[in-house]
């Protein structure tokens, strides 16, 4: 085989060798030790007199010499006397810029050995300033052949990016995968440290992996590439060492592309974190249905990066904002016209839906779900922000607000329910008042305020005076529609902080629960008997009642509020004894007789 190089002095040439120019070689090499001392092969440095340079260390092992000893000495020396003319018309060649490869023989620690060897000019430049000899060991037959040839189909064909590194880390081989991957080609990335090719955040561990490959360990791990174009290439992969004579020259890094399959499995954790939150909102038990919704709302506005977000309730054409979580630029209570909202363009999506730039000025983005409670349209939840978004909202981002919209509606119809219950518990399903139960538990409350703060309260009891003559002549539909008006008239005549309950029949309770004098208490009753005696129309029916009280105070007519109720019905008992239509306070007069 020839190949042909830059010429200089021509065969058999008496001129003595340019030796400032092969110093000058030498010095090279010792920069750039991947050139000569750690080639695989044996490289043997001959000065163009022949006269061994240089040799590197796989070289004089191979040879069992020592180079302190063989220096300068003359090619001949170790090549069989009967292929001496046939080396040295080779190194002739190689003198004159052109390579030639041969087999000899040479003797190798004392014995002789058949080689392969390569001579070719060492050049400087356009000068020669020697001749380099290569040389490796023959394959044997056609099975070594195939051998070698396989294994370079493998790792040039091979799917998975492989990189083949020299013990300083050194790129000194890649195949077409690695070109696809990170892409580069093989020349920009021959001579190149591994380390460079990495993300800066993947450096040291990766380091840790080469030098645990290079004690001989096949080590698994996942790091990040930089690809050429600046993007973040997320691999898994595996460095193994290459060993050569039981020893361990260099690491093969074999690479995949994770990077999709990265991605995907980052946005299942984060899904799996989100619902993991949501599910401990939704199981908190200290919790109420209001402060489950507002803490949802705060959950989705941190996790899908938004300010803040609410609940609406969409009805006769108004959207009113119900639930109010972190800084969604409404309040609670506040309405708008549904028409031409953005709430309609939810509502009529059907599914949730995401705007990444709404182009308008308070919202830019929004991402929202309608809702529905107890299977009937309620209204919309949304997560806002003021500015526009940078990354999309993705599809698991719109699952996300579907159940945090699923969560909240479960927790308005609960709070329906309970709001329910309570009725039933508490209040008085004809009048919608305050019942006995309730009114006890009022009782309780202000008994505790006046206790720790030294006051006092009044308890009014009333009751219709000639309610039954209603029910007799016109039926108890008719009666309950006045005790229904009753009931409205006391709501509108007592003050906010009065409870005004009904316990019964006609009899109805005003706990007054705070009062500096009697004549705040007088005032009142004035006030609600007046709301009671006004003229009441009732289907062409015009009814003037008149009412009967009896009034308590605390502390004076008892501590509890069975003895306040006990002592303000004596005191009713009293005026209806007397005639009605009047009050009378239970401290003022003695009982009527039994």
């Amino acid at each position: 085989m020839l190949r042909s190089f830059p010429r200089g002095r021509p065969p058999g040439s008496q001129a003595e060798p340019n030796s400032e120019i092969l110093r000058e070689l030498i010095a090279a090499q010792d920069r750039y030790p991947l050139l000569f001392e750690q080639r695989r092969d044996w490289l043997f440095l001959f000065d163009l007199a022949g006269g061994l340079a240089r040799a590197n260390r796989r070289a004089l092992e191979f040879l069992g010499l020592d180079f302190e000893n063989v220096a300068g000495t003359r090619y001949r020396k170790i090549i069989d006397p009967l292929q001496r003319s046939m080396l040295r018309e080779a190194f002739a060649r190689a003198t004159a810029g052109v390579a030639t490869e041969l087999p000899m023989r040479v003797t190798a620690d004392g014995a002789p050995c058949d080689i392969d060897l390569l001579l070719e000019p060492a050049c400087v430049g356009e000068e020669i300033a020697g001749v380099y000899g290569t040389a490796r060991l023959p394959l044997q037959g056609d099975r070594a052949t195939r051998r070698i040839q396989t294994l370079a189909s493998l790792f040039g064909n091979h799917g998975d990016a492989v990189f083949a590194l020299d013990g300083a880390g050194t790129c000194i081989d890649v195949n077409a995968a690695c070109e696809r991957l990170i892409g580069y080609d093989a020349e920009h990335l021959y001579g190149l440290s591994f380390v460079s090719l990495l993300a800066p955040d993947a450096r040291l561990s990766a380091y840790d992996v080469f030098e645990r490959a290079l004690r001989g360990e096949s080590v698994s791990a996942t790091t990040a590439l930089v690809h050429k174009d600046g993007r973040r290439i997320e691999i898994d992969g595996m460095s193994v060492p290459i060993v050569v004579d039981e020893s361990v020259v260099g690491v093969y890094a074999i690479c995949r592309d994770v990077t999709e399959q990265a991605r995907f499995e980052s946005a299942i954790r984060e899904q799996t974190e989100r619902i993991r939150e949501l599910y401990l909102v939704a199981a908190s038990t200290g919790q109420s249905s209001d402060a489950q919704i507002t803490a949802a709302l705060e959950l989705g506005s941190r996790r899908l990066g938004c300010e803040g977000g609410y609940v609406t309730r969409i009805e006769d054409g108004i959207v009113s904002y119900v639930h109010v979580g972190g800084e969604a630029g409404h309040k609670v209570g506040s309405s708008h016209p549904f028409e031409r909202s953005i709430h309609l363009f939810v509502v009529e999506a059907k599914r949730p839906v995401a705007l990444d730039d709404t182009g308008g000025e308070d919202v830019r983005a929004l991402i929202g779900t309608p809702i529905t409670v107890g299977g009937l349209p309620f209204g919309t939840l949304c997560l806002v922000s003021s500015h526009a978004r940078e990354k999309p909202f993705s599809a698991a981002d719109r699952d996300f607000v579907r159940l945090i919209g699923a969560l909240a509606a479960s927790a308005i119809e609960r709070g329906i329910q309970r709001r329910r219950l309570d009725a039933l518990a508490f209040y008085d399903q004809l009048t919608q008042l305050p019942n006995r139960t309730l009114l006890g538990d009022r009782l309780q409350q202000a008994i505790a305020s006046a206790e720790r703060h030294g006051t006092a309260f009044a308890l009014h009891f009333y009751d219709l005076d000639g309610f039954k003559a209603i029910n007799d002549t016109h039926g108890h539909m008719r009666g309950d529609g006045v005790l229904r008006a009753v009931a409205r008239r006391l709501e509108r005549a007592a003050r906010h902080e009065d409870t005004v309950s009904r316990i019964g029949g006609d009899e109805f309770v005003v706990l007054q629960p705070f009062v500096r004098s009697r004549g705040d208490v007088e005032t009142l009753a004035k006030r609600l008997r007046a709301a009671i005696g006004e003229p009441l129309d009732l289907e062409g029916v015009t009814y003037r009642l008149t009412a009967s009280a009896g009034i308590a105070m605390y502390p004076e007519d008892g501590r509890e509020p069975a003895a306040l109720l006990a002592r303000a019905d004596a005191a009713l008992y009293r005026v209806k004894f007397r005639g009605r239509d009047d009050i009378s306070f239970a401290s003022s007069e003695t009982p009527p007789p039994s």
